[in-house]
């Protein structure tokens, strides 16, 4: 008898076991099949942000290409303002040494005028000189002064 009634137990806790076994295996599958799901849903959008990336990665390469051949076309502007910037320095390295040249030859033919005839061309001669330090004296001010206050157009 005790062992028919042990034999009862046992089962009837197998059958509880098997029960509560039961009800785990389906909560799992539900959430087997969530995940299922979710992962269908993830690979759909994977999908268009990687299309959309390829997208992205090549118009980035379009304007990589374009801005690299624009900088090419403007290499010869750049050198032409180069070829410019050195022509116009010789240019007033010239000028200013003739300058410098023509205002040591009237200084030196004033002083020559002043020895040797002191008429009326000679006090002319004598505030060449004079007229030029003004006028240089003037043109360093302008300078200055357009240096410290801006132009505005």
């Amino acid at each position: 008898m005790i062992l028919q009634i042990s034999l009862a137990v046992v089962a009837l806790a197998f059958v509880v076991l098997v029960f509560y076994l039961v009800q785990t295996l389906k909560t799992l599958n539900g959430s087997l099949d969530e995940i299922r799901g979710t992962m269908v849903q993830m690979k759909g959008e994977l999908t268009q942000v990687s299309s959309e990336v390829k997208d992205v990665l090549h118009h980035t390469n379009q304007m990589a290409v374009d801005v690299r051949s624009k900088l090419q076309d403007l290499d010869p502007l750049f050198n032409s303002v180069n070829d410019v910037g050195r022509v116009v320095n010789d240019l007033t390295s010239t000028v200013r040494q003739s300058a410098e040249t023509v205002t040591s030859i009237i200084d030196k033919g004033s002083r020559k005028v002043q020895t040797a005839n002191p008429s009326k061309i000679s006090a002319i001669m004598n505030g060449i000189p004079v007229v030029i330090d003004i006028w240089r004296s003037l043109r360093s001010r302008k300078n200055q002064s357009t240096a410290i206050v801006p132009k505005i157009n």
